[in-house]
Formats: structure tokens, sequence, C-alpha cells
């Protein structure tokens, strides 16, 4: 006799077969999703690499680094916009800094930002908030995930041999979520192309902040040692308060690294103040950064870690490294400060 021969599978063969599939995407779903986040964080490093070498190159054709917002090689802008001959992008800096920062660049955007647009622009920027040299008329201003260090680069540039802590120990640019629409403190977005030019030299802000204080009857160190102090600006009196205007600030800045709003936080002499600031500070920018947070509640003033395993930075050295999630505040500080006596070495 002869069986009749099976042309399908039964019921259990098909759940087994199917059982089996559903076992393999299982192992095969976090395996893809491991390899896009290394292939994201690789990429994202490459960009800072990029940045930190034109830096580097912008040192060495002028001896000092870029402002962060200021005059450099014959133009005014952001230090963002006076790296862009050294990233290939020449002709965009030729156009001069309002139709820059219009601009999008793949070199300023992390891959993984969950933040930045599909276009990496963003519009509709209040009015009041447009800088006196940008068209108010023109809306759309590009988009970065990496923000500046205020405390390396300042408001004049800095030289490298001036890097007093260690080039290798010294953060240039940190990663930062593109648009904090829930700020944390205040909302806003890191606009590489954003930025005010100060109303005053920097000697005339360290004399009148000495005289300030020698009429207050305060014991004013000596102008130097104030001009080391960065003094912080409150926002709300830029141009009508002659002691604060210094580091005019707004959640348009892809900035970090720096102090803002007045007010008390702990004795002087003791960490976060020193004997040389004179001034405890309420809200400093240069607290830690935010380790994966929740982009729903965003802090625009500071930094974040968009992957895990830490955030990335690049140092003075050139060199791209990940400040891990466990450190503290003083320790960030002293990351970002270039020659503040304090050192705290990643690895």
């Amino acid at each position: 006799m002869t069986h009749p021969r099976r042309s399908a599978f039964t019921l259990i063969e098909l759940l087994v077969v199917i059982a089996i599939i559903s076992i393999l995407i299982g192992l095969l779903v976090p395996a893809v999703q491991m390899v896009r986040e290394a292939a994201a964080r690789s990429q994202a490093q490459n960009n800072l690499k990029q940045i930190g070498l034109a830096a580097h190159a912008a040192h060495s054709t002028f001896k000092r680094m870029p402002p962060s917002y200021g005059n450099y090689s014959g133009k005014d802008g952001t230090v963002f916009y006076h790296l862009l001959p050294h990233l290939d992008q020449a002709p965009l800096w030729n156009l001069g800094q309002d139709a820059a920062r219009q601009v999008s660049l793949a070199v300023f955007r992390h891959p993984r930002d969950a933040t930045m647009p599909g276009a990496g622009v963003f519009s509709q920027l209040p009015a009041s908030d447009v800088p006196p040299w940008a068209t108010s008329g023109s809306p759309d201003w590009g988009l970065t995930s990496f923000g500046a260090n205020w405390q390396f680069f300042g408001e004049d540039g800095i030289t490298l041999l001036a890097v007093q802590d260690g080039a290798s120990n010294t953060a240039m640019f940190l990663e930062k979520y593109a648009v904090a629409k829930n700020g944390g403190v205040i909302t806003g977005a890191g606009l590489w192309g954003y930025g005010v030019r100060p109303t005053r030299t920097p000697a005339q802000r360290v004399m009148e902040m000495y005289a300030a204080m020698k009429a207050a009857g305060l014991t004013a160190p000596s102008p130097a040692q104030i001009a080391a102090a960065k003094f912080p600006t409150d926002p709300n009196n830029l141009g009508a308060n002659t002691i604060l205007d210094y580091m005019y600030s707004k959640g348009w800045w892809a900035r970090t690294g720096y102090v803002n709003n007045a007010g008390p936080s702990g004795a002087l002499g003791v960490w976060p103040n020193s004997t040389s600031a004179l001034f405890n500070w309420e809200f400093r920018c240069m607290r830690c950064a935010e380790y994966q947070p929740s982009v729903e509640t965003l802090n625009a003033f500071k930094s974040q870690s968009i992957a895990s395993g830490g955030m990335l930075a690049c140092f003075a050295d050139g060199s791209v490294r990940s400040v891990p999630p466990a450190t503290n505040d003083k320790d960030f500080c002293a990351i970002e400060g270039p020659s503040d006596g304090q050192v705290f070495q990643i690895q």
C-alpha cells in the first residue's frame, strides 16, 4: 500500500516555526538597536572631532581661538560661524552671519537628537529675542546638537598657551539637545549662529566692576583677578546695568559653561564660589550635565548626554571622550574651566 503524500504543515508544526522565528526576532532586535546606537554615537564623535579640528585650524591661522561671539578674521559671529571656513563651508561663511545662520549643517547635528526637526531648522523666534544684526523677516535658524564651552572660548578668544589646566582636561564642545521645549529653567534652542556682541570691551568691564566694588566699600581684588573671574550678566538688564554687562545670555545660544542670574548660593571661598569671584550665584550653568534626561524637561542652558554611556565632549587637545554620568558638579566645573586650578581627568 502506498501512503498519500502530505502537501502542508500541521498546525502544531506551523506554531513551532512561528515561535522559533519570534524568538530569533526577539534576539535580533536588541542587537540591531545596539548597532544603530553605536553607529549614531560614532557619527556624533566624528562630528565633534571635525569641529575640534576646525577650532585648532582656526587657532593655527589667527593664533587664538574664536570668541563665543565677536569679531574674528574681520567678521562678527559665533564660534560656530567662525569655524565654517575650516569645515569646508567657506562659501557659506562668505555670505555673512545673517544668511549663514539660517542653514542647517550635518556636522552640527547628533543622529540621535530626538528634538532635532527633520530640516534641522528652528523658526518663529520671538521678535524680542532677535539680535540687532539679524533680519527679523527671516525667522529660520539652523540648529546644533553641540554647545560651545563659554569658559573656554569667552567673549575674546583664548590661546592654547593660556589653558593652564591642560588641554586634555578642558572641554571645548559638549553634547546638547537642540531644542528645550518645556525647559527645566527656560525654553530655548541651540541656534549655532545666534549671538550678541557685548557693549563694552573687557578692559572697560573689569574697571567698572573694580570701581563699583570700591564704591560699595568691598575689598576689591586687583583688576587682573576680576578679569579672571568672568562675571555674569543679568539678561533682564542688558545695556542698563554697567556692572552686569558681561555675559549676555538667552536660551537660544548654543553654549554651556557660563553663569547667569545673580543670587545667594553659598559661602565665599567654598565651591562653586571662589575667593576671587566675590559673588555667589543662584544658577550656575557650569553644573554637571543632564544625563539622558526626558526630552520634555530639558534645561536650555545645560549640556545633555544624548546617547547612553556618558556625555560626549571634545577637549582642547582635539580628543573626543565620554564624560561619565557619575561626574559631580565640582568635577564637571573643573572640565569647563581652562585655568582655574581645578583638574578632573577623563579617561
